[in-house]
């Protein structure tokens, strides 16, 4: 019973992102016979600023802020259904989504790496699946680049204009890079990831950036 409702949910995934297409016919029995049939190789999820707020992001952005993209069933199976409006989608795992993220502002300067300091300085995620998936997208240098950059802004002096928020993010950054030492995640930074796309968006991060990020995520600052 327990495999066949696993077996279930993983046909409605297929389903949901368009990898499987369902049609019911009558049998002479209580339930319908489903018949399955392929419609496309690759899945399809979304991500964008409004799935991000499904994932912890606690800044005001607008519901259509989303995109769609294809990956691959390990994506897939992190994957959930969620409603936005009146549309019911299925959203990307919260690395996957931030991955996405700094790769589209990569390609479309969207400003919205910010975002994705938001998330990382103020929640623990799974470094070494976001990794993965960095290097994929060829952003793995950046994205080690990006938490060694957060490590150096919060275990260094506070900053002069606002001690007060800097203090706080800090030990909460702290706490999650903790955790990080524990699961031996850190690891995996050390190694200087594949490709060079979005490295002069993480570069050019001022630490005042950083910190009202994590500051305005923490609802410390408007």
């Amino acid at each position: 019973m327990a495999w066949h409702r696993t077996l279930r949910r993983y046909l409605d995934l297929l389903v949901d992102a368009g990898c499987l297409k369902v049609e019911e016919r009558e049998v002479g029995s209580v339930n319908l016979q489903q018949l399955y049939s392929i419609r496309q190789r690759k899945p399809t999820l979304w991500a964008g600023p409004a799935i991000l707020q499904i994932h912890g992001l606690n800044w005001d952005v607008p519901d259509h802020d989303l995109y769609s993209f294809s990956t691959d069933l390990a994506a897939l199976t992190r994957a959930r259904q969620v409603k936005l409006g009146n549309k019911q989608l299925l959203a990307a795992g919260r690395e996957d989504c931030l991955a996405q993220e700094i790769r589209r502002d990569d390609q479309k300067e969207t400003g919205t790496i910010e975002l994705v300091v938001a998330i990382l300085s103020t929640h623990h995620i799974d470094l070494h699946y976001f990794f993965k998936r960095s290097d994929e997208l060829e952003i793995g240098k950046a994205t080690r680049l990006l938490l060694e950059r957060l490590a150096e802004i919060f275990t260094g002096p506070a900053l002069e204009t606002d001690a007060r928020t800097f203090l706080i993010c800090r030990e909460r950054f702290l706490k999650i890079l903790r955790t990080y030492s524990k699961e031996k995640s850190l690891e995996e930074s050390e190694n200087s990831g594949t490709g060079r796309r979005g490295l002069s968006l993480v570069k050019t991060l001022t630490p005042l950036q950083i910190v009202k990020a994590a500051g305005k995520q923490l609802g410390l600052i408007g």
